[in-house]
């Protein structure tokens, strides 16, 4: 009896042990200007490059998207309002380590803009009002969050 108590409690050790931890780090975008904006977040200079916005890529056919497929949300962020960036990767570390530069880019986009053209439009030109180039350590230096103070 003594012993399949052992075995249980080391299976579940084992198994508690062997799981990846939970990256609870949010990435913060405050926003303290007049207008109301959105926020992307990068891998590089091309603001279409993950697979959130993959409906917005030339070629994407509405006929073909899966049950699953569900396009993103886009959160916006008022004036005065910190707000939690929803592109984020699972695991930051990992995200940063497999950049190229080590810097990953936010792009901030007002809703004037999405209203002129369109997200699709905004993502075929690039169309963006700021960009911040961060790093994991700039990041934790501000505590996460990032404040857009407008142009």
């Amino acid at each position: 009896m003594l012993n399949v108590k052992k075995i249980i409690f080391l299976f579940l050790l084992f198994n508690f042990c062997s799981c990846d931890k939970l990256d609870t780090r949010d990435l913060l975008v405050k926003n303290n200007s007049g207008k109301v904006i959105f926020s992307i977040l990068s891998e590089n200079d091309n603001m279409n490059n993950g697979g959130f916005y993959y409906e917005y890529q030339n070629g994407f056919d509405k006929t073909k998207r899966g049950d699953y497929d569900a396009p993103f949300i886009f959160s916006e962020i008022k004036k005065g309002q910190i707000v939690a960036n929803g592109d984020r990767p699972r695991f930051w570390d990992s995200f940063f380590n497999r950049l190229e530069d080590k810097k990953a880019r936010l792009f901030i986009v007002q809703k004037d803009s999405v209203d002129k053209y369109g997200w699709k439009e905004i993502f075929k030109k690039n169309i963006y009002n700021k960009k911040y180039f961060i790093t994991l350590e700039k990041l934790d230096s501000l505590n996460w969050q990032i404040e857009y103070k407008g142009m």
